[in-house]
């Protein structure tokens, strides 16, 4: 061990006990010496051995208790006492994959990131893209703070577009605290792109209310990347302005622009690579003026060896109580078990870290994906708890993402293999943040970027063959009900008294009506089998293969021959009766398809209609609450309201300031709407 310190110190002076505990020992010996002797002597109870264990067992509990530690580890931390906001870009553009698994993820893991390492500062948070939001004010409640991190996205604020100038004034007007100039910093992670802002106005804020400013940007300033969306009906697609796809990049000079125009404004291009937004925060607060000390080494943290000293503790504590005549062996054994407890070859007294590691490593090598996932998420936290090496974290979360690759290609569907993949992405992405020589890390993401693609053309086809499938099927149905309803039509039409006493020129008539009519049949046979097909996978497809279509094929078979024994027996009018029992029976056939189809289609729709009965029904019951409760007890409305009298006004400074504070950010949000009516792209 080396550099062994204790960590409480102050705790040693517990060791002043010792001795009055020695004193008090030493004169219970001696006192029941007396007394063993005026009984005429005894056994040796082997008394002062038993109270020098005891003695030497205090001794350790004391040392333990006082944190000794060994091996420090040096870790960065900042000790600014600065205020810091974060402002994040949500504007769609932010949405764009350059950066993986996207600007706006990179983003919010930066800011993580940062949290981890940020000790003493002030935090808040605020979204912006054509209006700025408030998600939390300056605290030092960082879980409070990663949670409303979490909560951020593109619909947090009101308007599109991008607008700096929302964010600045959001944050000078509303969450920096007065009189703390010169120590409050304001970090806004944008792709740029400003829609409407005024930059004049801007920089005068910064400056008069001495904020500093760090602008981050991110994404590609070269390459332009397409923007994916997602419709109200949950289906993956591009943005798209105009029929064009829209691609956007780092606006890389009007943000340099920006930061050239005020020596509170610097900015940083991150680009698309990993990057540490803590460590940059402590390079770029290096030097500026703080509220508390500056730690430019870091913190020391130390392996804790309080189990050395407990053991041994516990041990002699043992073997005072059996220690004697008839407990001497007990005592060696127990002494033994003990000295196997502390060797250190023996596995008990291994870091139980590297011991759950290789457990999980072992599942992933067995195939175990699940089991592993659940694994080295619990030693994700538990290398959080114990301050593990980045490296030892790193390797844990790309072990994750292995286990994640894993799970996701053993899922049966695309879209259940997505979630796996897109985790697998933030996994290896955070092991890339954690050890930037981690190769292999970056060999996976762009495997598992290219596999996310593929997973997300798969779904693409599946909801086109789905959405084909749906057109197909709404062609047969139509068709089904014009085939039935000129069966019945034609049956009708035979049955009428007069077409038996015109039996022999009409019966060519009926003849070739239902010849085209099983013709009909045949051609919905086929568009049935087309059908069926499209909803068989490729890797199953034969003609065995049991669909939603299966029991139609075989009816509309059926239907065929009805209307083939039908056909052959509109020749003679003495046949004509089975001719149109036969009809009858096609066209109960052709209905018997049409109800399995519809209970098909009905299965998927009756939680919706159920969900959407439920809503009605409690507004119905909501609307008739608020008519019966708006209705006069008694008497004339107008009666009532003369005989009321009006309250007086009661308003105080604060109300009349919380009104204007409402009133101020009205007028920001409808200048907010202003610059995004006059921005065509909103994105």
């Amino acid at each position: 061990m080396s550099e062994f310190v204790f960590q409480w110190p102050l705790v040693l002076v517990l060791l002043v006990l010792t001795i009055p505990l020695f004193w008090l020992l030493a004169h219970a010996r001696k006192r029941r010496r007396e007394l063993i002797e005026a009984m005429s002597g005894g056994h040796n109870t082997h008394r002062k051995l038993r109270d020098v264990l005891r003695f030497a067992a205090f001794v350790l509990l004391i040392l333990a208790l006082a944190k000794p530690g060994y091996a420090p580890i040096a870790e960065a931390t900042s000790r600014t006492g600065r205020d810091i906001v974060f402002a994040i870009d949500v504007s769609q553009s932010m949405l764009a994959r350059d950066a993986l698994p996207s600007r706006l993820e990179v983003a919010k893991q930066g800011v993580r990131d940062a949290l981890q390492t940020l000790s003493n500062e002030r935090v808040g948070l605020i979204v912006y893209a054509g209006s700025a939001s408030i998600l939390c004010p300056l605290t030092y409640d960082y879980d409070f703070v990663r949670f409303m991190l979490d909560q951020a996205n593109t619909r947090t604020v009101d308007f599109g577009g991008t607008t700096v100038q929302a964010a600045v004034e959001k944050a000078v007007d509303q969450v920096f605290l007065e009189g703390r100039n010169d120590v409050q910093d304001l970090i806004v992670l944008t792709d740029g792109g400003d829609h409407g802002s005024v930059i004049t106005k801007a920089i005068e804020l910064l400056e008069d209310k001495g904020v500093d400013t760090l602008l981050l940007g991110l994404g590609d300033p070269h390459v332009g990347s397409t923007i994916p969306i997602t419709d109200e009906e949950g289906n993956p697609g591009l943005l798209q302005v105009n029929g064009e796809t829209v691609t956007t990049q780092l606006d890389d000079v009007a943000l340099r622009e920006f930061a050239a125009r005020s020596n509170r404004i610097e900015y940083l291009a991150l680009g698309t690579k990993p990057f540490n937004l803590g460590q940059v925060y402590i390079d770029y607060a290096a030097g500026r003026q703080v509220d508390a000390a500056m730690n430019e080494t870091g913190i020391l943290v130390y392996k804790e060896a309080a189990i050395y000293f407990l053991i041994p503790a516990l041990f002699l504590l043992l073997l005072s109580e059996c220690w004697g005549a008839r407990g001497l062996q007990i005592g060696q054994a127990v002494a033994l078990l003990c000295l196997l407890a502390l060797s250190p070859d023996a596995e008990a007294t291994g870091d139980s870290f590297a011991i759950n590691f290789k457990t999980a490593t072992e599942a992933l090598q067995a195939g175990n994906f699940d089991e592993a996932i659940t694994q080295f998420a619990a030693l994700s936290q538990e290398a959080a708890d114990r301050t593990a090496t980045p490296a030892q974290l790193a390797a844990v979360h790309f072990n994750e993402g292995l286990a994640l690759i894993g799970q996701s290609k053993a899922q049966a569907t695309p879209q259940e293999a997505l979630a796996f993949a897109q985790n697998a992405q933030l996994a290896f992405l955070a092991a890339k943040r954690g050890d930037p020589n981690i190769s292999r890390a970056s060999v996976r993401l762009e495997l598992t970027a290219a596999f996310v693609s593929e997973l997300q053309i798969q779904i693409e086809a599946i909801e086109a063959q789905n959405d084909a499938i749906n057109d197909q099927m709404t062609i047969l149905i139509e068709r089904l009900q014009a085939l039935i309803k000129a069966q019945d039509e034609l049956h009708a039409e035979i049955s009428k008294p007069e077409s038996a006493n015109n039996a022999a020129s009409l019966s060519p008539q009926f003849i070739s009506s239902q010849t085209q009519l099983r013709q009909g049949a045949v051609d919905i046979q086929k568009l049935m089998q087309s059908i069926h097909q499209m909803m068989s996978s490729p890797a199953d497809l034969n003609p065995n293969q049991e669909t939603a279509l299966t029991e139609p094929l075989n009816l509309i078979v059926r239907v065929q021959q009805s209307q083939e024994i039908a056909t052959t027996n509109l020749i003679n009018l003495d046949t004509w009766e089975l001719a149109q029992s036969m009809q009858i029976e096609a066209s109960k056939l052709i209905q018997a398809i049409l109800e399995l189809l519809a209970n098909d289609s009905q299965d998927s729709s009756d939680s919706e209609d159920w969900d959407e009965m439920e809503e009605e029904y409690e507004y119905m019951e909501d609307s008739e609450e608020s008519t019966n409760t708006s209705e006069p007890m008694q008497g004339d409305f107008a009666a009532n309201g003369e005989m009321q009298e009006l309250p007086l006004p009661n308003y105080s400074a604060e109300d009349i300031l919380l009104e204007e504070q409402g009133n101020l950010q009205f007028r920001q949000q409808k200048r907010a709407s202003a610059n995004a009516a006059k921005v065509e792209k909103d994105f």
